[in-house]
Protein backbone atom coordinates (compact mmCIF):
# COMPACT_ATOMS: atom_id res chain seq x y z
CA UNK A 1 0.00 0.00 0.00
CA UNK A 2 1.17 3.51 -0.84
CA UNK A 3 0.46 6.57 1.30
CA UNK A 4 -2.27 8.74 -0.21
CA UNK A 5 -4.36 11.83 0.52
CA UNK A 6 -5.63 11.63 4.06
CA UNK A 7 -6.90 13.52 7.05
CA UNK A 8 -9.39 15.88 5.37
CA UNK A 9 -12.25 16.99 7.60
CA UNK A 10 -15.54 18.01 5.98
CA UNK A 11 -18.08 20.65 7.00
CA UNK A 12 -15.60 22.63 9.09
CA UNK A 13 -16.76 26.06 10.26
CA UNK A 14 -13.54 26.99 12.07
CA UNK A 15 -10.22 25.47 13.12
CA UNK A 16 -7.22 26.56 15.16
CA UNK A 17 -3.66 25.49 14.45
CA UNK A 18 -0.42 26.78 15.97
CA UNK A 19 -1.85 30.08 17.20
CA UNK A 20 -3.94 30.85 14.12
CA UNK A 21 -7.73 30.57 13.72
CA UNK A 22 -9.38 29.90 10.35
CA UNK A 23 -13.09 30.64 9.81
CA UNK A 24 -14.80 29.84 6.53
CA UNK A 25 -18.00 30.85 4.81
CA UNK A 26 -19.51 28.54 3.78
CA UNK A 27 -18.19 25.48 5.60
CA UNK A 28 -14.95 24.13 4.18
CA UNK A 29 -12.66 21.11 4.08
CA UNK A 30 -9.66 21.24 6.41
CA UNK A 31 -6.45 19.18 6.36
CA UNK A 32 -3.23 19.62 8.34
CA UNK A 33 -0.17 17.39 7.89
CA UNK A 34 3.54 17.47 8.75
CA UNK A 35 4.54 16.91 5.10
CA UNK A 36 3.70 18.49 1.75
CA UNK A 37 1.36 17.04 -0.85
CA UNK A 38 4.40 16.54 -3.10
CA UNK A 39 6.16 14.52 -0.39
CA UNK A 40 3.01 12.46 0.10
CA UNK A 41 2.72 11.80 -3.66
CA UNK A 42 6.38 10.79 -3.90
CA UNK A 43 6.28 8.41 -0.92
CA UNK A 44 6.18 4.73 -1.72
CA UNK A 45 5.90 3.62 1.92
CA UNK A 46 4.80 5.25 5.19
CA UNK A 47 8.43 5.23 6.36
CA UNK A 48 9.25 7.62 3.47
CA UNK A 49 7.15 10.31 5.20
CA UNK A 50 9.37 12.03 7.74
CA UNK A 51 7.64 14.90 9.59
CA UNK A 52 9.42 18.23 9.31
CA UNK A 53 9.26 21.42 11.36
CA UNK A 54 6.36 22.82 9.33
CA UNK A 55 2.65 22.02 9.50
CA UNK A 56 1.01 22.21 6.06
CA UNK A 57 -2.56 23.48 6.24
CA UNK A 58 -5.04 22.98 3.38
CA UNK A 59 -8.29 24.95 3.29
CA UNK A 60 -10.48 23.72 0.46
CA UNK A 61 -13.89 24.82 -0.76
CA UNK A 62 -14.75 21.26 -1.79
CA UNK A 63 -12.98 17.97 -2.47
CA UNK A 64 -13.74 15.10 -4.81
CA UNK A 65 -13.04 11.82 -3.08
CA UNK A 66 -11.97 8.66 -4.84
CA UNK A 67 -14.43 6.46 -2.95
CA UNK A 68 -12.71 3.11 -2.94
CA UNK A 69 -11.59 3.54 -6.56
CA UNK A 70 -8.02 2.70 -5.57
CA UNK A 71 -9.26 -0.90 -5.18
CA UNK A 72 -12.93 -0.85 -6.24
CA UNK A 73 -15.70 1.41 -7.57
CA UNK A 74 -15.49 5.20 -7.46
CA UNK A 75 -17.88 7.51 -5.63
CA UNK A 76 -21.57 7.48 -6.47
CA UNK A 77 -22.59 10.09 -9.07
CA UNK A 78 -24.35 12.23 -6.45
CA UNK A 79 -20.93 12.77 -4.80
CA UNK A 80 -19.07 13.78 -7.97
CA UNK A 81 -17.48 17.19 -7.99
CA UNK A 82 -17.98 19.17 -11.19
CA UNK A 83 -16.21 22.42 -12.13
CA UNK A 84 -18.50 25.38 -11.52
CA UNK A 85 -18.23 28.95 -10.24
CA UNK A 86 -18.06 29.22 -6.47
CA UNK A 87 -17.76 31.94 -3.87
CA UNK A 88 -16.20 31.38 -0.49
CA UNK A 89 -14.07 33.28 2.00
CA UNK A 90 -11.77 32.73 4.94
CA UNK A 91 -10.96 34.92 7.91
CA UNK A 92 -7.60 34.42 9.63
CA UNK A 93 -7.31 35.64 13.23
CA UNK A 94 -5.73 34.87 16.60
CA UNK A 95 -7.42 32.05 18.56
CA UNK A 96 -10.56 32.90 20.52
CA UNK A 97 -10.10 32.67 24.31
Amino acid sequence: MRPQENGARANVRWAEVAGLRFEGEPEFWFTVRPWTTEQLDAARHLTDLVPGDTLWVHLDHRLHGIGSQSCGPGPLPRYWLWPEPAEFSFVFSPPVD
